[in-house]
């Protein structure tokens, strides 16, 4: 199973429109993507077409053992299993079962994974979580959203001794600086002292557009809206950085590419 986990030690990083768009360029690459919300806020559909007042999600729903029953198509051609419209009740009956049966979230999983082509992103909400403790146990690789400013400054002990995630994945924590703009100073000196402290583990970084809040405003991706965007060329290297980390993607690329 292709799971990669997008997450952040804080809010307000531009998570979910990460993991959005690096959804879109993972598929441009020849995979088949299929994205999770974790997070209550449901918002990771309005990426992807789905309204706001649209309330179905997964989980509520009880008794669904594979969520793949579940997953909407979207016209993009990725797969959304969004958050849903909740009440407390069900919001806490979901994490307990995170939390008391993983065996259940895995073979949920599983079934959105039946071939070296399939990946997951799931996007989790922001600090730490019941999910993101329940997914860790399942060794995905970690992807961290910071900003290159004072208040990753403040959060670097936690990200720099790995204690922001749960013990077990410490071979799979990777980095991502968002929204960076290297005309402001201080994000500029941050950006820096990020790069040269994450080291190989810092996967790339995407710049500051106006254009990646334009594009979700009509819900479509980046790569729709302004392909000549700098973002767009940031998440190739992104993308193409994870696919290196993972072999079976990486070989579905190359035989992909091979038919064509």
């Amino acid at each position: 199973m292709t799971l990669i986990c997008i997450a952040s030690p804080k809010g307000g990083v531009g998570k979910t429109t990460l993991t959005a768009n690096l959804a879109y360029t993972l598929q441009r690459l020849g995979l088949n993507v299929t994205v999770i919300d974790f997070d209550s806020q449901d918002a990771l559909k309005l990426h992807f077409g789905i309204p706001v007042n649209d309330a179905q999600g997964y989980v509520a729903p009880a008794g669904v053992t594979d969520w793949q029953q579940l997953s909407r198509s979207t016209p993009s051609g990725i797969n959304v299993l969004a958050y849903g419209h909740t009440t407390h009740e069900e919001r806490y009956a979901f994490e307990s079962m995170l939390t008391n049966n993983p065996e259940a979230l895995k073979k949920a999983l599983q079934g959105l994974c039946k071939s070296p082509g399939d990946i997951v992103l799931a996007d989790l909400p922001p600090g730490h979580s019941v999910a993101l403790h329940a997914l860790c146990k399942l060794k995905p690789l970690c992807v961290t959203a910071l900003l290159a400013d004072s208040a990753s400054l403040a959060v670097l002990p936690s990200v720099e001794n790995k204690s922001f995630y749960p013990s077990g994945v410490e071979g799979q924590i990777y980095y991502v600086i968002n929204q960076l703009d290297l005309r402001n100073e201080l994000s500029n000196d941050v950006y820096g002292l990020l790069k040269s402290r994450l080291g190989a583990s810092l996967l790339g970084a995407i710049h500051r557009d106006a254009a990646v809040s334009e594009a979700h405003a009509q819900q479509i991706s980046i790569l729709q809206y302004a392909y000549t965007s700098a973002v767009v060329n940031d998440l190739e290297i992104v993308a193409h950085n994870i696919m290196r980390l993972l072999p079976d993607a990486l070989a579905t690329q190359t035989h992909s590419r091979a038919q064509q």
